[in-house]
């Protein structure tokens, strides 16, 4: 028998083998990069802090990746940044505290652009506080050599053959614009399982990817809300020095007790409190 025909079959079957090794794919913008290249050096914190007039104008944005070679629109589909920073927009749209909420194409922003990049996006938008987000998705792909016992003519399409795991961390960080003052951040998270054929694992990746953001930026959204509860309220009882927070007529959030931030009752809530205890009290007695 021919030994040419074996050979090139074995040389086949190795390169099927070798493209079907376990994978690791990283996408990953880094907050740090972003705002303080390491050429530079940290800017120091305004000793005079943060004063927030509400309501406030807040601008979302994805920061760049580390490189110039890598942006978010690679790890986004098109249309899909706008539609993932919509999330956030759509669980804000409502807080009294909030004029309005401007979604920043990541385009605007520039590869270890820091706070001078920042502070150029802010007035370009007229925002007073800037959200930079970063992602941080890594997938992993782990064939399962079993489902290779079976070749047949078409290759690896016969049994699903990888493990596909993503996983996928959002983080928001809020700026004061004026002052460069850190005002809080939220993370958001989400795992992605599935299985697929060879032929077919990197469809399901992408699918995977788009996904894993979406469940991770509707998890953000939820922890920047309770985060947000959180800063009003150590702000109220004067945790934050560096930070001040006053409504339309100058009135301090420390002073009001929360009321012109959105959190404590208006009388017309008070009343219909009041209106509920009573009948309970009646309903009781009887």
């Amino acid at each position: 028998m021919p030994r040419t025909p074996i050979l090139v079959a074995a040389l086949a079957l190795l390169a099927i083998l070798g493209c079907n090794t376990p994978e690791t794919h990283v996408r990953r913008s880094s907050l740090m990069d972003y705002l303080y290249p390491k050429e530079k050096a940290a800017p120091l914190p305004n000793p005079a802090g943060a004063r927030l007039k509400l309501p406030l104008k807040l601008g979302i944005a994805f920061v760049p990746g580390g490189h110039a070679s890598w942006r978010v629109q690679n790890l986004l589909a098109p249309g899909q940044e706008k539609q993932l920073l919509d999330v956030v927009k759509q669980s804000f749209k409502d807080r009294p505290w909030i004029s309005e909420i401007k979604p920043v194409p990541s385009a605007y922003l520039r590869s270890s652009g820091g706070f001078e990049n920042m502070d150029q996006v802010a007035r370009m938008y007229g925002v007073d506080v800037m959200a930079l987000v970063s992602v941080d998705q890594v997938q992993n792909t782990d064939p399962r050599w079993y489902s290779f016992t079976y070749l047949s003519i078409v290759g690896a399409y016969v049994l699903p053959g990888d493990a596909n795991d993503t996983n996928t961390l959002i983080d928001a960080a809020v700026y004061d614009v004026a002052s460069h003052t850190f005002l809080l951040r939220a993370p958001g998270q989400s795992q992605v399982k599935g299985s697929s054929t060879w032929a077919y694992r990197e469809k399901q990746l992408r699918e995977h990817s788009a996904k894993g953001l979406e469940l991770a930026m509707a998890d953000l959204a939820k922890n920047l809300d309770a985060e947000v509860g959180a800063f009003k309220a150590e702000v109220a009882r004067g945790e934050r020095k560096d930070v001040d927070v006053v409504d339309r007529q100058g009135v301090s959030l420390r002073q009001s007790g929360g009321r012109n931030f959105g959190g404590s009752f208006s009388w017309v809530e008070a009343l219909g409190a009041l209106i509920l205890l009573g009948l309970a009290l009646r309903f009781r007695r009887a």
